[in-house]
């Protein structure tokens, strides 16, 4: 009758050993891949915030100057501080590097926005036009083209826009925003860039978009 033969010591050493190293390559694997998945995620945020951001300031910035049909002339402004800010639709400050302080933008209220605008420019889109004040009632023949004065700034990390009698953060974990004055051909032309970061993975990504204008601006 022939003994039973087993697993020695040696054979049972090394398959435990060759196990352990599967189970640990496959923990590596499983970590990489949620750190990966985390980071796809994280950039993919990221990106979708600043498509929302960047395109409701597009929005906000083709209306800027947007003011009727009509040239007008001093004596059509009947709303006290219009005149001053129909004058400069446009105003950029920034800090000594560079980085955005405030964008203030005066233009034709987006249609379906919520809030009051602060002007009311009434005309015929013919022969008169005049600029009230935000509570007046339209007569017969009249036309009503809202008017808004709309301003983004940075607060620490924070982007914030004031329009409408109310003030609303619009994104955060903005580490730097930068907006350029230039040219195409007659119209003027903005390039926005804005720098999203995300402090648990540690990663950084820039955004640029170029905005024509549809009205012309006056000199800076």
């Amino acid at each position: 009758m022939r003994a039973q033969q087993g697993f020695g010591l040696l054979e049972v050493s090394l398959a435990l050993a060759l196990g352990l190293l599967l189970l640990v390559a496959g923990g590596h694997v499983l970590v990489s891949a949620h750190q990966s998945w985390q980071l796809q995620h994280a950039s993919a945020r990221l990106q979708e915030d600043a498509r929302l951001v960047l395109q409701r300031l597009a929005q906000d910035l083709r209306m800027t100057g947007m003011f009727g049909c009509l040239h007008l002339e001093d004596d059509d402004y009947r709303a006290p501080g219009a005149a001053l800010a129909f004058a400069k639709p446009l105003r950029i400050t920034h800090d000594a590097e560079g980085r955005l302080l405030s964008l203030e933008l005066v233009g034709g209220q987006l249609a379906g926005e919520s809030g009051k605008p602060d002007w009311m420019l009434v005309t015929d889109c013919s022969t008169w036009a005049q600029v009230r004040d935000k509570d007046h009632a339209p007569g017969s023949h009249e036309l009503i083209f809202p008017i808004r004065r709309q301003v983004y700034r940075l607060e620490g990390d924070r982007l914030l826009m004031t329009g409408g009698g109310r003030t609303a953060a619009l994104i955060e974990q903005v580490r730097d925003m930068r907006v350029a004055r230039g040219h195409v051909g007659e119209y003027e032309r903005l390039q926005v860039q804005l720098t999203l970061f995300d402090p648990l993975q540690r990663i950084e990504q820039r955004y640029d978009m170029h905005v024509t204008l549809r009205n012309r601006m006056p000199h800076p």
